[in-house]
């Protein structure tokens, strides 16, 4: 009867994560949970954390974009995620008792609120009811990691974009643009610039999307969701 109230979700882009933090707080009698939740501006470009720091923070989008990207031996990078207002990332360290894999960049300036660790760990390990339902505001990106690498093992490249393309798109909301550069989105394809941008110059014949220099906006996302390639 304690965590009755805690609903079953809370939408973290009507401040939700404050409703969520407070109904934990008191349910769990957490006094110092996130209680200065003091809003950080991150400059674009700017580096959050860099592969092999350790965990210090769980990190919580309230506006801009921010991606996590792993660089390989011959400085080519992966982009693993892109985390837009709502969102929550960094938390996987914690989880695992890791270091971070990733490193992460705001992509735009943008506010991130800090959880930090001390707090996170105690919410978890010390209030199961709350700590199950913060685990599944987040649970969500680890499929979709696993997804990630499968596709980038087995799928086509136009698939690749394709479904990128579908991602981005559905973060954005209909009719929206979505801005990201070509180095940037080939990065979270796994290709080649030239061949993210070969693909778009096709996907743009086929009347599929509309390319800008600065933008892309999917015209036909049930035809490139149905396309066999």
């Amino acid at each position: 009867n304690r965590f009755q109230h805690l609903r079953p979700d809370y939408d973290l882009q009507q401040d939700g994560l404050n409703d969520f933090l407070d109904d934990a707080r008191a349910m769990g009698n957490l006094d110092s949970l996130s209680a200065d939740r003091k809003v950080h501006v991150v400059r674009k470009k700017q580096n959050i954390y860099l592969e092999g720091d350790e965990p210090i923070r769980v990190y919580f989008v309230k506006s801009g974009r921010v991606k996590t990207l792993k660089s390989t031996g011959s400085g080519k990078e992966l982009i693993t995620g892109s985390y837009g207002p709502g969102e929550f990332f960094g938390y996987l360290p914690l989880l695992e008792h890791t270091e971070h894999s990733d490193s992460a960049v705001a992509t735009d300036e943008s506010e991130l609120v800090y959880i930090p660790r001390d707090d996170f760990s105690l919410l978890l390990q010390h209030n199961p009811a709350v700590g199950q339902q913060f685990i599944r505001l987040l649970a969500g990106r680890v499929s979709e990691r696993e997804t990630q690498l499968l596709t980038m093992a087995y799928s086509s490249i136009r698939r690749r974009v394709a479904d990128t393309l579908l991602k981005l798109h559905a973060q954005a909301g209909p009719d929206a643009h979505i801005h990201f550069t070509r180095e940037d989105l080939a990065a979270m394809v796994g290709t080649a610039t030239e061949s993210l941008i070969r693909t778009l110059s096709e996907f743009r014949a086929d009347g599929l999307v509309e390319l800008t220099p600065k933008s892309i906006r999917v015209l036909q996302p049930d035809q490139l969701r149905s396309a066999r390639w």
